[in-house]
This record gives C-alpha cells, structure tokens and sequence, in this order.
C-alpha cells in the first residue's frame, strides 16, 4: 500500500516505464542510480539495460522488496537528499520524486552532478514547464534560470494520473538534465540572489524590482530597467548581473 506522508505514487503504466528507461540509458548504459525505485517496477526495465543499477529507498519494506526480488541491484535505505551520490562513480540518474521533495532534490543534483551524466525526473507537469519555460513564457521565473544555469533542460512528455497507483490529483511530466560543462557565472548562489530580486513582484520592471536592493546609479540607464525579469536569458542575467551587481553585495529577496 502506498504511504501517503512519503508522497508514493506508483507508477504502474508499462509503456511509460520503457519511454522513461529508454530516456536515461539509452540501448545501454554501464550504471544508474534509481531514487525512489518503489515496488520495481522501472527497476526491473533499468536491469534490463544497465551493467550495474544502485537504487536509493526512503521505505525499508519497499527497499527489502526490491532487494529480495533483484539481488544484484545494490539498495541502500536512506533519504537521498543525504546521500553522496558521488560514491557510486560515474553514470546516469533517474528518479519518480514524490511531489514534496522533487525541487530540494534537483537542487542538489544541480549543484553537485559529480560523474552522473544526466538526470531524468518524473516530477509534476506544473514544476516540468516551470523548469523548462524559456523567456516570454508566462511559467518562466526564478526556477527556470536557476536549472537552466547549470543544466540544460528538456521536457521529454506528459505523464498522466491513470499512469500511477494510486492516481495523483495532478498532471506530471518527465524531464531531463544535462550539467552544463561550464556556468555562466563565476559566483552561482551571489548571481542566483540577484535574479531573485529581479523576480520579486515578476508583473514589474526591473527598475522597480532592482530598486528595492540597489542603489539607483547602479543600474540607471541601463537599457533593460524598462523590461520585466520574464523577458530575460539567462545569458541577460549574467550580463546585467556583471553590471549591476560586481563586485557590490546583494540584498537578500
């Protein structure tokens, strides 16, 4: 039975199983690390083609299932959010995350992809487009230049509630990571509190946004002030934020 308070939600439908297997490795992969592996039912597509699965399993009776029915799946009982996944070496991520913790945990991997590839997430379709939303969009904001700075995202498809058991309320959606080789930015987190501010009350200016943390002869005069932070790259952030802000501290949103 699935647990309510851990977020479970089963995924159940084999067609979208294979699609998601297929996503992270391909034909064929040499490693995946599963978190969330549930009953095993990806599980069980990722032996198929991976040389090596590690699953990662909140549950102790989900993770002795899944243990007992694939012996050669290395599982480890734990809450990933507080597990190094740099242990295990190099290889591909995948991941049906409970609603509640997907954002923390694709922080995480954002931020410290060690010699995993890439990620694939089944998350809710809400977060997938705000994640993936480009410039102009009405779901692009603060989530999607964060992700978008580290990674390249795609929204691969939708995932409907019939697919899982029990049915979630909400639609999902499977997205992909990619690390980027290199940031746009020599100071993430300092850059990451500027676009902050810029998206502070996201229907205004950048002006009015940027005047409640900056000094006006920061940023007067720069030809973007009239715009709103939605209309912006992420390589427009980096540039304004090379103008506005270095070497000068930001105020906290």
């Amino acid at each position: 039975m699935a647990r309510q308070n851990l977020g479970q939600h089963f995924l159940v439908k084999g067609k979208t199983l294979d699609r998601i297997a297929k996503a992270v490795c391909g034909d064929h992969t040499a490693m995946v690390l599963e978190i969330g592996p549930g009953r095993g039912a990806l599980t069980e597509r990722l032996v198929a083609k991976a040389d090596r699965v590690v699953a990662i399993e909140l549950d102790e009776a989900l993770a002795l299932q899944v243990q007992d029915r694939w012996p050669a799946v290395e599982v480890m009982q734990a809450n990933a959010l507080h597990v190094d996944w740099n242990q295990w070496g190099p290889g591909v991520l995948v991941g049906n995350l409970p609603y509640y913790i997907a954002t923390p945990l694709i922080a995480k991997y954002l931020r410290n992809p060690g010699a995993l590839s890439q990620a694939v997430f089944l998350i809710q379709k809400e977060v997938a487009e705000r994640i993936t939303a480009t410039p102009g969009n009405r779901e692009y904001g603060y989530l999607s230049v964060e992700c978008q700075l580290f990674a390249e995202a795609e929204y691969l498809f939708n995932v409907a509630p019939g697919a899982f058991q029990p049915p979630p309320k909400v639609d999902s959606a499977v997205i992909r990571l990619t690390p980027r080789t290199e940031i746009a930015v020599p100071d993430p987190e300092k850059f990451l509190g500027f676009v902050s501010v810029c998206f502070r009350q996201k229907r205004k200016t950048l002006r009015n946004n940027l005047a409640a943390a900056y000094a006006p002869e920061s940023y007067e005069g720069l030809p973007e002030m009239s715009r709103r932070a939605e209309q912006l790259t992420v390589a427009e952030f980096a540039s304004l934020f090379a103008r506005v802000v270095t070497p000068g501290p930001v105020t906290p949103a």
